[in-house]
């Protein structure tokens, strides 16, 4: 990823209505599933907001975050506590069948992550009956400037996250599509932006306008309870 976009992830990953939205259902969904000393990964921690989050959610869990860029654990570190450290998804530097719960957000679709090693990465450090929490793009059709910019090298489906997932050990317990409620507007986005000529690569993450940025923040929390009922 650009070294930019860690800077600007870091500056609003914990206001921004898509990042909070995000974290907000995956704690929901591990809150269900683990609680008191577990050890939790956040495999691709990015500039640190997950695992701050988690701080506040599991007080008593041993907190990991691995990411491959300095920028981005420069940025953690200052912002999160637990083990913080350099590493590739594509050889994890964690003992086997060590880990009791492992979320990975937006990271496999990365154009320097060899998938089926990150898949077996994460099988051989999980523990028997952990559970593993993922998010990727969807769709290639939806490709834009902004895959440019975070060197998105694969957009999914649900029918082939599935497959991968099975072929490399895992049981799938849900693999479902998000952003629903507001994804007419996202098409909308994408097809005015592919109609402009250019071959510069621009980050989306920036923080939309307050108002803009609260109502999506609205959506988002129905669309998340929804879920969560089963819808």
């Amino acid at each position: 990823m650009d070294p930019d976009e860690y800077a600007v992830m870091a500056r609003v990953e914990l206001d921004h209505w898509w990042y909070s939205g995000l974290r907000n259902l995956v704690t929901a969904e591990l809150g269900n599933l683990v609680n008191g000393k577990v050890t939790i990964l956040d495999a691709g921690c990015g500039t640190g907001g997950t695992i701050e989050m988690f701080e506040q959610i599991f007080p008593i869990a041993r907190l990991i975050g691995i990411d491959i860029s300095p920028f981005a654990i420069s940025h953690a570190k200052r912002k999160a506590g637990g083990i913080i450290a350099c590493g590739s998804i594509n050889a994890l530097p964690i003992a086997d069948t060590s880990v009791d719960a492992i979320t990975a957000l937006d990271v496999i679709y990365h154009e320097d992550v060899d998938e089926k090693l990150a898949f077996s990465e994460l099988n051989r450090i999980l523990k028997p009956n952990g559970v593993v929490v993922i998010n990727l793009p969807a769709f290639e059709w939806l490709r834009s400037s902004h895959d440019k910019a975070i060197h998105t090298a694969r957009r999914y489906t649900t029918s082939e996250l599935s497959a991968k997932a099975t072929k490399a050990g895992f049981d799938i317990v849900m693999c479902q599509y998000r952003n629903s409620l507001l994804f007419p507007l996202m098409m909308v986005q994408r097809f005015l932006r592919k109609s402009r000529v250019s071959v510069k690569s621009s980050s989306a993450v920036n923080l939309p306008p307050l108002p803009v940025n609260y109502l999506f923040g609205l959506v988002m929390a129905l669309e998340n309870t929804l879920m969560r009922l089963g819808v």
